[in-house]
């Protein structure tokens, strides 16, 4: 097994490791170029909000509890807001060096773990070019990729559980501190982290390994009681039940776990013990975490955990999938042939820059800070910022996140203006916090016919609910909703802003 006496983050960034780091930043860099860079998308639509409300508190006077109920057990949003103050930088700047930062940890961790696990340092940059290619890689039918395209804490704490991970391998209780900082930014993902450490921990001290085993089933004290909205928001994410899960879903599970079991072999007939002990304890985890998930979705008295989506154990066991894979393909195939290197980087490259196109295809490849994303709706949104009071309440599509050429925004995140409650991150709140069931799913049904909506159908709004604001898609489609007899000071191409009277 390989020895290195590097045990933190400044020993690793001194003498022969500058150039190590000026590497780091190059692929950081590299990465935003290649994998592209969207602010304000999927679940920015939630955290985005956060940050804005803790540097601004007066904002979402009417809905700020569907995104605090999740951002509260966290102290991620408060942490970017303090930065973004204390720095006297623009948010949109802030949240982008975040981002570099996280993909600059993910790619250091990944190194600490690569002079672990291999002896050459081709080796060692195979695994972590493996990560850095391959960010985007989904992981089955968990809706996750490895990173993000945006700001999210569970890259941050990704790169922290790689550092703990390494300090298990050293027998250091530096891990439980790691860990300690991952719970404050993503608990939940800590919580898998924590499963996936005790797994590796096996035959260390026990004073360690019994703290990391039963900081996985903490999650099993959370209340039990729930109301029927809440099962009809949990229906809605299909994707947590594995009945709902298509065949090349479960392929994703299946693949990784024998290829592990065959890297495990390799590593064994190499001599790289500490690979070998890695490639096991991850087919283990992934059993164990597998298995967990089906008897939560199969036993009514624990369908309150599934929420919290068990599924995802497979998000560090993939990132450690394609890092020990990397590396053995570098020590057995591409080692110091750079032609080999071109060959196995370039259709990964492009095939991960094609799919950023394809998931965006309304949107610019990189959405520089300081410059408006050229999209129409969040022209619209932030029109909406501009002309419309702070305390005004808009109304949309439940399922505006998903239309053609909105390509998944956040109206809060770029408008900063409260909404009724959307059907696509808004339930994944409500999912985790029952208590917040009743009013989505009462703002949802309110607009199930949002398509068929008159000025009148927008006026029962604004009796329910206080809606003083709509945004409405402009389409040729006849069951669009109709603006007839509302004043629309703002239209462009895509959208209209209208106020409802």
């Amino acid at each position: 097994m390989p020895q290195n006496d590097e045990a933190g983050i400044l020993p690793a960034l001194r003498g022969r490791n500058t150039r190590d780091a000026l590497l780091l930043l190059a692929l950081t860099a590299g990465s935003v170029l290649l994998h592209g860079y969207h602010y304000g998308h999927q679940d920015g639509a939630v955290w985005l909000p956060a940050i804005k409300k803790s540097l601004d508190p007066a904002l979402y006077p009417y809905d700020s509890f569907f995104f605090l109920a999740q951002t509260k057990l966290t102290l991620f949003d408060k942490l970017v807001a303090f930065s973004v103050k204390s720095a006297h930088v623009p948010l949109d700047l802030g949240v982008f060096l975040w981002h570099l930062l996280t993909i600059f940890l993910v790619l250091l961790g990944c190194l600490r773990l690569a002079r672990r696990c291999f002896a050459r340092p081709a080796t060692q940059w195979a695994a972590v070019t493996s990560i850095w290619a391959a960010r985007l890689l989904p992981i089955a039918g968990t809706r996750l990729n490895l990173m993000d395209r945006y700001l999210h804490p569970r890259d941050l704490v990704t790169g922290i559980l790689l550092f703990a991970l390494v300090d298990v391998l050293d027998r250091r209780l530096m891990a439980l501190a790691w860990l300690a900082l991952a719970a404050i930014l993503h608990p939940t993902m800590a919580l898998f982290g924590a499963f996936h450490l005790a797994v590796q921990a096996w035959k260390l001290p026990v004073r360690l390994a019994s703290v990391l085993l039963v900081l996985p089933f903490g999650g099993i004290l959370w209340g039990l009681a729930h109301k029927e909205a809440w099962r009809e928001v949990l229906a809605t994410r299909t994707f947590l039940f594995p009945s709902q899960w298509r065949w090349y879903e479960w392929l994703g599970v299946v693949v990784p776990l024998v290829l592990l079991a065959w890297f495990a072999q390799v590593a064994r007939r190499d001599g790289g013990r500490l690979v070998e002990h890695l490639c096991r304890r991850l087919v283990l985890a992934g059993i164990l975490g597998v298995a967990g998930w089906l008897l939560i979705s199969a036993l009514p008295a624990l369908v309150r955990l599934l929420p919290a989506e068990p599924m995802r154990t497979l998000h560090l066991l993939y990132i450690l999938f394609v890092f020990l894979g990397g590396g053995l393909l570098g020590q057995h195939v591409l080692r110091d042939r750079p032609g080999r290197w071109l060959l196995f980087l370039l259709p990964v490259c492009l095939a991960f820059f094609a799919s950023n196109r394809l998931f965006y295809p309304s949107s610019p490849h990189i959405e520089w800070p300081g410059r408006l994303p050229r999209n129409a709706w969040v022209e619209g949104f932030d029109w909406a910022r501009q002309n419309t009071p702070r305390n005004a309440l808009f109304a949309l599509d439940p399922m505006h996140m998903k239309r053609a050429g909105e390509d998944s925004r956040g109206f809060r995140a770029f408008a900063e203006r409260s909404m009724l409650a959307d059907a696509v991150k808004d339930s994944a709140v409500a999912a985790n916090f029952p208590e917040l069931a009743d009013a989505w799913l009462d703002q949802v049904r309110s607009r199930e016919r949002w398509r068929e909506f008159t000025a009148e159908d927008f006026r029962g709004l604004r009796r329910k609910y206080g809606v003083t604001w709509v945004v409405l898609e402009r389409r040729a489609d006849p069951r669009s909703p109709g603006a007839a007899g509302l004043p629309c000071p703002y239209a462009n191409d895509a959208v209209m802003v209208c106020r409802v009277e």
